[in-house]
């Protein structure tokens, strides 16, 4: 049994490294977090501690009149609809560039697994020809979890929380934990493998729903070792950029104090060199960081699919472990 992970990862990053034009797509795929689905772990805990908070507060908000104290004139709110109408297409954009990257991404990395150059404008164009399923199947994971947490445990908690019982609180706060998290991992690893399935198969929305289940129900350990590696090698590249921002920032900051004294208005102007230095690296770095994990992922995608049987490092470990361990002759 081969190394997997050493192989994609390796193939990734040199696709990366040598195909520059899929940079600006991982530019704003980073937009939707380079930290990958155990970062999201640690949001979806922040979210479930704080929403009995969250509940009270929309309850309250629900419960009060906010439009009673608009004057509205017609003039005033055709201006106002035309603003939150022009707040809607800076959105849309938004959206669609983001998701429009990744589709013209997973495009891109397949295509340069096979030797083939793309542009960054023929990608983009397909990615917008795959911009509705895929966004689509962004939504669904989105429904599908905020769904069973608006319909099934929001109830559950108003309930509770107005009996005011303590021990009952934390006891559904954990439920929800249990419940809420997985979840969330779950539906973003078969989001990634549904939207491959989209891009590179040319699979309905559904079609690409359901075998994105199989494909991780029947690689589940591979996904989550995938998943850790990746989100190691971005807290080690977090490390590194952080430092590198104390390098950059610390001579700048002091020439700027010790210059401040002969000329209180340079500290200012001083400052700003390197923090358009640092915001310039962290676009930069956050781009090439998005390539590479998106990569790894149509990489993995790539792997799975191609009929030949993928072991995790779990297994490849335990099937060498007797063979270790067995005393020598």
């Amino acid at each position: 049994m081969t190394s997997l992970y050493r192989k994609i990862l390796t193939n990734a990053w040199l696709i990366t490294k040598k195909h520059y034009y899929l940079w600006p797509l991982g530019f704003f795929v980073a937009f939707l977090g380079n930290g990958g689905e155990y970062q999201m772990l640690s949001r979806q805990i922040e979210r479930v501690n704080l929403q009995p908070e969250t509940i009270f507060s929309l309850s309250e908000w629900f419960n009060t009149s906010i439009f009673q104290d608009w004057d509205l004139t017609i003039v005033r709110g055709f201006l106002l609809a035309l603003f939150v109408l022009f707040i809607l297409g800076i959105i849309y954009l938004i959206i669609w560039l983001i998701i429009s990257s990744m589709a013209g991404l997973i495009q891109g990395c397949a295509s340069a697994d096979k030797k083939e150059r793309k542009t960054f404008f023929g990608l983009l164009t397909t990615g917008r020809k795959n911009f509705k399923p895929v966004f689509l199947l962004f939504l669904i994971a989105k429904v599908i979890v905020y769904g069973i947490l608006v319909l099934i445990l929001t109830p559950i908690m108003l309930a509770t929380f107005a009996q005011q019982n303590e021990s009952l609180n934390v006891f559904i706060i954990f439920l929800t934990f249990l419940i809420f998290v997985p979840l969330s991992i779950i539906v973003s690893f078969v989001t990634r493998f549904a939207s491959a399935y989209v891009v590179l198969e040319g699979q309905k929305m559904w079609d690409a729903f359901k075998n994105g289940w199989r494909l991780f129900s029947a690689n589940w350990l591979i996904s989550l070792e995938m998943a850790a590696i990746l989100l190691f090698i971005n807290f080690c590249i977090s490390l590194v950029v952080l430092a590198a921002f104390f390098l950059i920032f610390s001579p700048f900051f002091f020439v700027g104090i010790s210059s401040s004294f002969a000329s209180p208005g340079i500290f200012w102007t001083i400052i700003m060199i390197p923090v358009i230095i640092i915001i310039l690296l962290f676009i930069f770095i956050g781009s090439l960081l998005a390539t590479f994990q998106v990569n790894s992922w149509t990489l993995l995608y790539l792997r799975l699919t191609e009929g030949r049987k993928a072991y995790s490092k779990l297994v490849r470990w335990a099937a060498v472990l007797p063979s270790k361990l067995k005393p020598r002759q």
